[in-house]
């Protein structure tokens, strides 16, 4: 998986489907402590999106502290263990999420969601 692995969703804003690919890239250590990102420039280029939907995702990480900006001109990741411990619990929330959905568009109860969970947590 790299940066150009994404596949948008067009049910949703590019740019934090953007921002979560590079979370899930530091999660599965592809993106290291202080590896420069491509410019804004060159990875709407290698995505074909707007300069402006990659300058929003960056931006979004800037404001969480997951990447910095240096002198305006280049983004580097910032890793350590409370942002690890951050990107996990988002990203199981995240699929906690679409698990409970789908259970209750299945039609399924509670009661009944705890089941299914057991046995994929036994297996």
């Amino acid at each position: 998986m790299n940066l150009q692995d994404i596949q948008f969703n067009k049910k949703e804003p590019m740019y934090p489907q953007l921002s979560r690919h590079i979370k899930k890239l530091i999660l599965a250590d592809e993106l290291k402590h202080y590896e420069e990102l491509p410019s804004r420039r060159e990875l709407a280029l290698q995505l074909s999106i707007n300069p402006n939907t990659v300058q929003k995702a960056y931006k979004q990480l800037e404001d969480e502290g997951i990447i910095k900006t240096i002198s305006n001109v280049k983004s580097v990741v910032i890793v350590n263990e409370k942002i690890l411990e951050k990107l996990r619990s988002e990203m199981i929330e995240e699929t906690m999420k679409e698990f409970v959905k789908e259970c209750q568009t299945s039609g399924l109860d509670f009661q009944q969601t705890i089941v299914w969970l057991t046995k994929l947590w036994n297996t």
